[in-house]
């Protein structure tokens, strides 16, 4: 059994316009940054209403005009390669010690 009583009832809002309605006041980084917030929000143990509210902003981000879907995607999922993890900028350098006249 879920620890949050969920009232149907109740639930009369329509959560995709509402977040239509926060997305649309967002420019440039800051759609990309509350995506990456709501994600990790996502992730965490929320109540249903509240994961209908995240689900519904997500859907909205990810469907607003002229948003790039590979820069979503890399919010969600980051460098995939363990060079782009774990690399220094020292490691592609090559330095060769001369003697110097």
């Amino acid at each position: 059994m879920s620890k949050w009583k969920y009232d149907e009832k109740a639930d009369t809002r329509n959560y995709d316009l509402e977040a239509r309605e926060l997305v649309k006041g967002l420019r440039g980084a800051q759609l990309y940054d509350m995506y990456g917030i709501v994600n990790k929000q996502l992730q965490r143990s929320v109540s249903p209403k509240r994961e209908r509210e995240l689900q519904a902003v997500k859907k909205a981000i990810e469907n607003y005009p002229s948003i790039d879907k590979y820069r979503l995607d890399f919010t969600l999922n980051g460098y995939k390669s363990e060079m782009a993890q774990t690399g220094n900028p020292k490691d592609g350098k090559a330095s060769i010690h001369r003697k110097k006249v």
